[in-house]
Protein backbone atom coordinates (compact mmCIF):
# COMPACT_ATOMS: atom_id res chain seq x y z
CA UNK A 1 0.00 0.00 0.00
CA UNK A 2 1.23 3.47 -0.87
CA UNK A 3 0.38 6.39 1.39
CA UNK A 4 0.43 10.07 0.47
CA UNK A 5 0.52 12.68 3.25
CA UNK A 6 -2.27 15.24 2.91
CA UNK A 7 -1.33 17.76 5.59
CA UNK A 8 1.64 19.00 7.61
CA UNK A 9 0.31 18.00 11.03
CA UNK A 10 -2.27 15.46 9.98
CA UNK A 11 -1.97 11.72 9.94
CA UNK A 12 -4.65 11.39 7.30
CA UNK A 13 -3.40 9.63 4.20
CA UNK A 14 -4.58 8.84 0.73
CA UNK A 15 -4.91 5.23 -0.33
CA UNK A 16 -3.65 4.41 -3.81
CA UNK A 17 -4.61 0.75 -4.10
CA UNK A 18 -7.91 -0.86 -5.01
CA UNK A 19 -8.29 -3.30 -2.13
CA UNK A 20 -7.28 -2.85 1.49
CA UNK A 21 -6.13 -5.96 3.32
CA UNK A 22 -8.05 -6.50 6.56
CA UNK A 23 -6.93 -8.71 9.45
CA UNK A 24 -9.76 -10.01 11.64
CA UNK A 25 -8.49 -10.96 15.11
CA UNK A 26 -10.50 -13.54 17.09
CA UNK A 27 -9.33 -14.68 20.56
CA UNK A 28 -10.76 -18.11 21.46
CA UNK A 29 -11.34 -19.28 25.02
CA UNK A 30 -14.15 -21.64 26.10
CA UNK A 31 -16.63 -20.63 23.40
CA UNK A 32 -17.44 -23.98 21.81
CA UNK A 33 -21.21 -23.28 21.53
CA UNK A 34 -20.64 -19.94 19.76
CA UNK A 35 -17.46 -20.13 17.69
CA UNK A 36 -19.07 -21.82 14.68
CA UNK A 37 -21.51 -18.96 14.12
CA UNK A 38 -18.70 -16.46 14.67
CA UNK A 39 -16.46 -18.03 12.03
CA UNK A 40 -19.32 -18.49 9.58
CA UNK A 41 -20.08 -14.78 9.86
CA UNK A 42 -16.51 -14.06 8.75
CA UNK A 43 -16.78 -16.55 5.90
CA UNK A 44 -19.95 -14.86 4.66
CA UNK A 45 -18.32 -11.44 4.29
CA UNK A 46 -19.11 -9.72 1.00
CA UNK A 47 -15.61 -8.21 1.22
CA UNK A 48 -13.71 -11.38 0.30
CA UNK A 49 -10.60 -10.57 -1.70
CA UNK A 50 -8.20 -9.32 0.96
CA UNK A 51 -9.03 -10.78 4.37
CA UNK A 52 -6.89 -12.73 6.77
CA UNK A 53 -8.48 -14.10 9.93
CA UNK A 54 -6.21 -14.73 12.91
CA UNK A 55 -7.64 -17.15 15.46
CA UNK A 56 -5.74 -17.09 18.76
CA UNK A 57 -6.02 -20.23 20.86
CA UNK A 58 -5.85 -19.02 24.47
CA UNK A 59 -5.80 -22.52 25.96
CA UNK A 60 -9.37 -23.00 27.06
CA UNK A 61 -10.67 -26.07 28.85
CA UNK A 62 -13.45 -27.02 26.42
CA UNK A 63 -13.37 -28.27 22.82
CA UNK A 64 -13.44 -24.83 21.19
CA UNK A 65 -10.36 -25.47 19.06
CA UNK A 66 -11.69 -28.81 17.88
CA UNK A 67 -14.76 -26.98 16.64
CA UNK A 68 -12.55 -24.35 15.01
CA UNK A 69 -10.50 -26.97 13.18
CA UNK A 70 -13.65 -28.73 12.00
CA UNK A 71 -15.13 -25.51 10.62
CA UNK A 72 -11.89 -24.53 8.88
CA UNK A 73 -11.46 -27.98 7.32
CA UNK A 74 -14.82 -27.54 5.59
CA UNK A 75 -13.97 -24.07 4.26
CA UNK A 76 -12.59 -23.60 0.74
CA UNK A 77 -13.06 -19.86 0.18
CA UNK A 78 -10.68 -16.95 -0.37
CA UNK A 79 -10.20 -15.85 3.24
CA UNK A 80 -6.80 -16.72 4.71
CA UNK A 81 -7.43 -18.33 8.11
CA UNK A 82 -4.48 -18.74 10.47
CA UNK A 83 -4.46 -20.33 13.92
CA UNK A 84 -2.01 -19.04 16.55
CA UNK A 85 -1.45 -20.84 19.85
CA UNK A 86 -0.58 -19.59 23.31
CA UNK A 87 1.38 -21.96 25.51
CA UNK A 88 -0.90 -21.18 28.44
CA UNK A 89 -3.99 -19.11 29.14
CA UNK A 90 -3.01 -15.43 29.09
CA UNK A 91 -6.35 -13.65 28.79
CA UNK A 92 -8.25 -11.62 26.21
CA UNK A 93 -5.83 -8.68 26.11
CA UNK A 94 -2.80 -10.88 25.49
CA UNK A 95 -4.65 -12.80 22.77
CA UNK A 96 -5.57 -9.58 20.98
CA UNK A 97 -2.00 -8.34 21.29
CA UNK A 98 -0.73 -11.58 19.78
CA UNK A 99 -3.08 -10.99 16.88
CA UNK A 100 -1.88 -7.41 16.40
CA UNK A 101 1.76 -8.53 16.37
CA UNK A 102 1.08 -11.25 13.79
CA UNK A 103 -1.35 -9.37 11.54
CA UNK A 104 -0.25 -8.42 8.03
CA UNK A 105 -3.33 -6.40 7.12
CA UNK A 106 -3.48 -2.68 6.49
CA UNK A 107 -6.42 -2.49 8.89
CA UNK A 108 -7.30 -4.57 11.94
CA UNK A 109 -10.73 -5.62 13.20
CA UNK A 110 -11.28 -7.18 16.64
CA UNK A 111 -14.06 -9.76 16.84
CA UNK A 112 -15.02 -11.54 20.05
CA UNK A 113 -15.51 -15.27 19.53
CA UNK A 114 -19.07 -15.31 20.90
CA UNK A 115 -20.25 -12.47 18.64
CA UNK A 116 -20.85 -12.19 14.90
CA UNK A 117 -20.43 -9.81 11.97
CA UNK A 118 -23.19 -8.77 9.63
CA UNK A 119 -22.58 -10.11 6.12
CA UNK A 120 -21.50 -6.71 4.77
CA UNK A 121 -19.61 -5.51 7.87
CA UNK A 122 -16.11 -5.21 6.44
CA UNK A 123 -17.36 -3.88 3.11
CA UNK A 124 -19.26 -1.11 4.89
CA UNK A 125 -16.34 -0.09 7.07
CA UNK A 126 -13.71 -0.32 4.33
CA UNK A 127 -15.66 1.79 1.82
CA UNK A 128 -14.60 5.20 3.28
CA UNK A 129 -10.96 4.12 3.03
CA UNK A 130 -10.98 4.18 -0.76
CA UNK A 131 -10.05 7.86 -0.57
CA UNK A 132 -8.69 8.52 2.92
CA UNK A 133 -6.84 6.27 5.38
CA UNK A 134 -8.59 7.22 8.60
CA UNK A 135 -7.02 6.10 11.86
CA UNK A 136 -10.18 4.14 12.49
CA UNK A 137 -13.67 3.65 11.14
CA UNK A 138 -16.45 2.88 13.61
CA UNK A 139 -19.67 1.05 12.82
CA UNK A 140 -22.92 0.52 14.67
CA UNK A 141 -23.97 -2.69 16.39
CA UNK A 142 -27.06 -4.51 17.53
CA UNK A 143 -27.70 -6.43 20.75
CA UNK A 144 -29.09 -9.94 21.06
CA UNK A 145 -29.83 -11.87 24.24
CA UNK A 146 -30.85 -8.89 26.37
CA UNK A 147 -33.79 -6.53 26.60
CA UNK A 148 -31.57 -3.76 27.95
CA UNK A 149 -30.49 -0.91 25.70
CA UNK A 150 -26.79 -0.25 25.28
CA UNK A 151 -25.17 2.89 23.84
CA UNK A 152 -23.94 2.53 20.28
CA UNK A 153 -23.12 5.49 18.03
CA UNK A 154 -25.07 8.75 18.12
CA UNK A 155 -22.98 10.52 15.47
CA UNK A 156 -24.61 10.72 12.05
CA UNK A 157 -23.67 8.31 9.29
CA UNK A 158 -20.79 9.69 7.22
CA UNK A 159 -19.39 11.94 9.96
CA UNK A 160 -15.64 12.51 9.80
CA UNK A 161 -13.93 13.78 12.96
CA UNK A 162 -10.41 15.12 13.31
CA UNK A 163 -8.06 16.16 16.11
CA UNK A 164 -9.52 17.13 19.46
CA UNK A 165 -13.07 16.56 18.21
CA UNK A 166 -12.43 12.81 18.56
CA UNK A 167 -11.73 12.82 22.30
CA UNK A 168 -14.42 15.46 22.73
CA UNK A 169 -16.94 13.18 21.04
CA UNK A 170 -15.80 10.19 23.09
CA UNK A 171 -16.14 12.16 26.31
CA UNK A 172 -19.68 13.08 25.33
CA UNK A 173 -20.53 9.40 24.90
CA UNK A 174 -21.21 9.72 21.18
CA UNK A 175 -19.40 6.46 20.41
CA UNK A 176 -18.80 3.32 22.43
CA UNK A 177 -15.73 2.07 24.31
CA UNK A 178 -15.93 -1.50 22.99
CA UNK A 179 -12.84 -2.40 20.91
CA UNK A 180 -14.92 -4.56 18.60
CA UNK A 181 -16.84 -2.79 15.86
CA UNK A 182 -13.92 -0.58 14.85
CA UNK A 183 -11.71 -0.98 11.79
CA UNK A 184 -8.32 0.35 12.91
CA UNK A 185 -5.31 1.45 10.90
CA UNK A 186 -2.61 -1.14 11.66
CA UNK A 187 0.28 1.28 11.19
CA UNK A 188 -1.36 3.81 13.52
CA UNK A 189 -1.84 1.19 16.25
CA UNK A 190 1.67 -0.20 15.95
CA UNK A 191 3.42 3.18 15.67
CA UNK A 192 1.68 4.35 18.84
CA UNK A 193 2.06 0.97 20.60
CA UNK A 194 -1.67 1.05 21.21
CA UNK A 195 -2.08 -2.39 22.74
CA UNK A 196 -4.35 -3.87 25.40
CA UNK A 197 -3.19 -3.95 29.01
CA UNK A 198 -2.83 -7.57 29.98
CA UNK A 199 -4.51 -8.89 33.09
CA UNK A 200 -7.03 -6.04 33.22
CA UNK A 201 -10.78 -6.50 33.42
CA UNK A 202 -12.67 -4.04 31.18
CA UNK A 203 -9.54 -3.49 29.12
CA UNK A 204 -11.59 -1.91 26.33
CA UNK A 205 -12.32 1.15 28.46
CA UNK A 206 -8.63 2.01 28.83
CA UNK A 207 -7.81 1.12 25.22
CA UNK A 208 -10.62 3.22 23.73
CA UNK A 209 -9.65 6.20 25.89
CA UNK A 210 -6.10 5.96 24.57
CA UNK A 211 -7.42 5.54 21.03
CA UNK A 212 -9.57 8.67 21.38
CA UNK A 213 -6.62 10.67 22.71
CA UNK A 214 -4.16 9.66 19.98
CA UNK A 215 -6.31 9.34 16.87
CA UNK A 216 -6.21 12.28 14.48
CA UNK A 217 -8.99 11.09 12.19
CA UNK A 218 -12.05 8.85 12.40
CA UNK A 219 -15.05 8.09 10.20
CA UNK A 220 -18.52 6.99 11.25
CA UNK A 221 -20.58 4.33 9.48
CA UNK A 222 -23.72 4.45 11.59
CA UNK A 223 -25.20 1.22 10.32
CA UNK A 224 -25.39 -2.15 12.06
CA UNK A 225 -22.24 -4.10 11.28
CA UNK A 226 -21.60 -6.03 14.50
CA UNK A 227 -23.84 -8.44 16.45
CA UNK A 228 -23.07 -8.20 20.16
CA UNK A 229 -24.43 -11.22 22.04
CA UNK A 230 -25.21 -10.92 25.73
CA UNK A 231 -24.99 -14.30 27.41
CA UNK A 232 -25.17 -15.53 31.01
CA UNK A 233 -21.78 -16.27 32.46
CA UNK A 234 -19.88 -14.06 30.02
CA UNK A 235 -16.91 -12.06 31.27
CA UNK A 236 -18.86 -8.80 31.19
CA UNK A 237 -22.07 -10.05 32.82
CA UNK A 238 -21.14 -12.44 35.67
CA UNK A 239 -21.52 -11.37 39.29
CA UNK A 240 -17.84 -12.01 40.01
CA UNK A 241 -16.88 -9.50 37.30
CA UNK A 242 -18.99 -6.84 39.00
CA UNK A 243 -17.17 -7.42 42.28
CA UNK A 244 -13.84 -7.08 40.50
CA UNK A 245 -14.86 -3.94 38.68
CA UNK A 246 -13.84 -1.60 41.50
CA UNK A 247 -10.26 -2.86 41.32
CA UNK A 248 -10.30 -2.71 37.52
CA UNK A 249 -11.60 0.86 37.38
CA UNK A 250 -8.99 2.00 39.85
CA UNK A 251 -6.31 0.57 37.56
CA UNK A 252 -7.98 2.19 34.55
CA UNK A 253 -8.03 5.55 36.33
CA UNK A 254 -4.35 5.25 37.27
CA UNK A 255 -3.35 4.16 33.77
CA UNK A 256 -5.42 6.91 32.13
CA UNK A 257 -3.86 9.66 34.23
CA UNK A 258 -0.38 8.26 33.64
CA UNK A 259 -1.07 8.01 29.89
CA UNK A 260 -2.22 11.65 29.71
CA UNK A 261 0.93 12.81 31.47
CA UNK A 262 3.38 10.62 29.54
CA UNK A 263 1.90 11.45 26.13
CA UNK A 264 1.56 15.15 26.91
CA UNK A 265 -2.15 15.18 26.11
CA UNK A 266 -3.37 18.78 26.35
CA UNK A 267 -7.06 18.47 25.57
CA UNK A 268 -9.31 19.34 28.53
CA UNK A 269 -11.69 16.63 27.31
CA UNK A 270 -9.07 13.99 28.05
CA UNK A 271 -8.89 15.26 31.63
CA UNK A 272 -12.67 15.41 31.87
CA UNK A 273 -12.86 11.79 30.74
CA UNK A 274 -10.59 10.79 33.61
CA UNK A 275 -13.04 12.56 35.90
CA UNK A 276 -15.94 10.49 34.54
CA UNK A 277 -13.91 7.34 35.15
CA UNK A 278 -13.36 8.63 38.67
CA UNK A 279 -17.08 9.24 39.09
CA UNK A 280 -17.95 5.73 37.92
CA UNK A 281 -15.34 4.28 40.25
CA UNK A 282 -16.77 6.18 43.22
CA UNK A 283 -20.33 5.12 42.44
CA UNK A 284 -19.42 1.44 42.11
CA UNK A 285 -17.21 1.61 45.20
CA UNK A 286 -20.16 2.88 47.22
CA UNK A 287 -22.37 0.08 45.96
CA UNK A 288 -19.73 -2.42 47.01
CA UNK A 289 -19.16 -0.90 50.44
CA UNK A 290 -15.82 0.72 49.61
CA UNK A 291 -16.71 4.37 50.21
CA UNK A 292 -13.67 4.88 52.44
CA UNK A 293 -11.40 4.38 49.42
CA UNK A 294 -12.76 7.44 47.59
CA UNK A 295 -10.17 9.69 49.24
CA UNK A 296 -7.46 7.49 47.72
CA UNK A 297 -9.11 7.72 44.30
CA UNK A 298 -9.05 11.53 44.48
CA UNK A 299 -5.32 11.40 45.17
CA UNK A 300 -4.80 9.67 41.81
CA UNK A 301 -6.22 12.75 40.09
CA UNK A 302 -4.13 15.06 42.25
CA UNK A 303 -1.01 14.45 40.11
CA UNK A 304 -2.61 16.41 37.27
CA UNK A 305 -1.37 19.99 37.17
CA UNK A 306 -3.51 22.62 38.87
CA UNK A 307 -3.81 24.73 35.72
CA UNK A 308 -5.06 21.83 33.64
CA UNK A 309 -7.57 20.84 36.28
CA UNK A 310 -8.94 24.39 36.36
CA UNK A 311 -9.21 24.54 32.56
CA UNK A 312 -10.92 21.15 32.47
CA UNK A 313 -13.24 22.25 35.24
CA UNK A 314 -14.31 25.34 33.29
CA UNK A 315 -14.92 23.32 30.13
CA UNK A 316 -16.81 20.73 32.14
CA UNK A 317 -19.06 23.33 33.72
CA UNK A 318 -19.73 24.91 30.35
CA UNK A 319 -20.63 21.73 28.49
CA UNK A 320 -21.56 19.21 31.17
CA UNK A 321 -22.89 20.81 34.32
CA UNK A 322 -23.78 17.39 35.68
CA UNK A 323 -20.04 16.65 36.09
CA UNK A 324 -19.16 19.93 37.81
CA UNK A 325 -19.50 18.42 41.28
CA UNK A 326 -16.59 16.10 40.35
CA UNK A 327 -14.38 18.71 38.66
CA UNK A 328 -14.70 21.42 41.29
CA UNK A 329 -13.42 19.36 44.24
CA UNK A 330 -10.39 18.26 42.23
CA UNK A 331 -9.49 21.84 41.25
CA UNK A 332 -10.17 23.61 44.53
CA UNK A 333 -7.76 21.83 46.85
CA UNK A 334 -8.19 24.06 49.92
CA UNK A 335 -11.85 23.09 50.25
CA UNK A 336 -12.09 20.10 47.97
CA UNK A 337 -13.05 17.61 50.67
CA UNK A 338 -16.09 19.56 51.82
CA UNK A 339 -17.13 20.44 48.28
CA UNK A 340 -16.85 16.85 47.14
CA UNK A 341 -18.90 15.47 50.01
CA UNK A 342 -21.48 18.21 49.53
CA UNK A 343 -21.60 17.60 45.79
CA UNK A 344 -22.14 13.88 46.18
CA UNK A 345 -24.78 14.33 48.85
CA UNK A 346 -26.73 16.93 46.92
CA UNK A 347 -25.95 15.81 43.36
CA UNK A 348 -29.55 15.56 42.19
CA UNK A 349 -30.58 18.82 43.83
CA UNK A 350 -27.53 20.64 42.42
CA UNK A 351 -28.17 19.39 38.91
CA UNK A 352 -31.85 20.34 39.16
CA UNK A 353 -31.18 23.95 40.11
CA UNK A 354 -28.28 24.59 37.74
CA UNK A 355 -29.84 22.98 34.69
Amino acid sequence: MEWTLLGNNSVTYKVTMERIKISVIIPVYNVAPYITDCLHSVMRQSYQDSIECLIIDDCGTDNSMEVVNSVLNDYHGKIDFKVLHHECNRGLSAARNTGVASATGDYLYFLDSDDELTDNCLELLAAPLNDTAYDFVIGGYKITGSAKSYPSVTLHDGAALHGENIIKSYYRGEWYMMACGKLCNAKFLKDNQLLFKEGLLHEDELWSFQLACLARSMYVVNRESYVYKIREGSITMCAEAQRRKVKALRTILQESVQFVLEKGIKSPYAFLKTYTIFENLCNIARLNGCSRDIVCYRQILAVLSYGRRVKSCLVGIKEFVRFSYVCLPVCAFPVHNRLFIWGVKYKNRLTHYIV
